[in-house]
């Protein structure tokens, strides 16, 4: 089942120096709605265009469960756009 959320959310994400310089963004825990989701295996990560903003876009899963969240690298605010049940 899927649920469309569209809520922020705190995540715990190390930022480290990649190839090249560029910058990694991982995330590792998230806690919504008073729950802690460690996150486990990562699937998609891509950067989107919206006009002239930028947002980076992450899919992984915590058990049984799959998680689409967004990071906007001007506030440092992660939403949880999409949860995956099952």
């Amino acid at each position: 089942m899927r649920e469309i959320v569209n809520e922020r959310v705190s995540v715990l994400a190390s930022f480290n120096y990649g190839p090249k310089g560029i910058v990694v963004v991982l995330p590792h825990v998230m806690k919504w709605q008073g729950r802690r989701y460690s996150l486990g295996k990562m699937g998609l990560y891509h950067p989107e265009r919206r006009g002239t903003k930028r947002v980076h876009i992450f899919s992984f899963s915590c058990d049984d469960t799959s998680f689409r969240v967004e990071l906007d690298p001007d506030t440092l605010e992660w939403t949880l756009v999409e949860v995956h049940y099952g």
